[in-house]
């Protein structure tokens, strides 16, 4: 070994003697110092939580229809107003006065102006059957003042417990064309039952009723005084009408009596 190389050995040793004594002297200096607790600082971190916001799915919209095309209008026709027609006026109804309308003048019998026919099945002593004999009837003016209707009545009756059929009619000239209805007023007595009444005309004027257009009613004294009516009728090519009235019992009383008076026939011209 050379001289140079001890020296440098000797050199490091001192240095790590060095080092050594001077690592000492700062373990003899922290051993004097008082000693410091250090406490670890312990910070608190308060979770946080960030709330994740929902995703709301946002509804598809509804498609909008597609709307048909608007259909091409056609044109409406204008219409011709019908031609205004010009009212032509109703011709009025008015009386026509028959021939003794009011009956006066009359004889058992026997009635001026007026013609007479009646259903007759029965004569005194011969059979009886109360509902289908039918005796001849009394033609009289009314005595009673409380079966009078204008002052002389037509009265209708029979014998005791007996019915009767009768017709009492007039054949009258008229327009060919006009309508016409009859019309009397009427009431009637029985003891138990009522009577049946009826005003009827014969648009073709034919003698008697057998073709006549009635209006009826079915009355007593209860009932008081009525007007019949035939129904309307237009005038036939004759020119000519026939007016009827008739009278029957619905039961063989002790007493059955019809009573007429005012009798008129109503016509309205033929339309211009």
């Amino acid at each position: 070994m050379t001289r140079g190389q001890t020296l440098i050995l000797m050199i490091l040793a001192l240095l790590v003697v060095a080092v050594i004594a001077a690592m000492g002297y700062i373990v003899w200096r922290s051993s004097q110092l008082p000693q410091v607790v250090v406490t670890p600082l312990t910070l608190e971190i308060a979770e946080v939580r960030t709330v994740i916001p929902t995703w709301t799915p946002v509804p598809a919209g509804t498609a909008t229809p597609t709307l048909p095309p608007a259909p091409t209008r056609t044109p409406v026709p204008t219409r011709t107003p019908f031609p205004t027609s010009t009212p032509t006026n109703t011709p009025t109804p008015v009386p026509v006065e028959l021939v003794n309308g009011e009956f006066d003048g009359l004889m058992p019998n026997r009635i001026p102006g007026w013609e007479w026919s009646a259903d007759i099945n029965y004569i005194p002593g011969g059979n009886y059957d109360p509902h289908n004999s039918y005796a001849e009837p009394i033609f009289s003016a009314a005595d009673d003042p409380a079966r009078r209707i204008n002052g002389s009545t037509l009265k209708i009756e029979t014998i005791r417990w007996l019915k009767f059929r009768a017709w009492v009619y007039q054949t009258v000239t008229a327009t060919t064309g006009s309508t016409v209805y009859f019309q009397v007023r009427a009431t009637a007595y029985s003891s138990i039952d009522k009577l049946k009444l009826r005003a009827g005309i014969d648009a073709q004027g034919n003698a008697g009723c057998s073709n006549a257009r009635w209006g009826e009613v079915t009355i007593n004294q209860d009932d008081g005084i009525v007007t019949i009516s035939s129904p309307r009728v237009v005038v036939g090519a004759a020119g000519r009408v026939t007016a009827c009235l008739y009278a029957e019992p619905l039961y063989p009383d002790v007493n059955n009596a019809a009573f007429f008076d005012r009798a008129v026939l109503v016509v309205a011209p033929p339309r211009p």
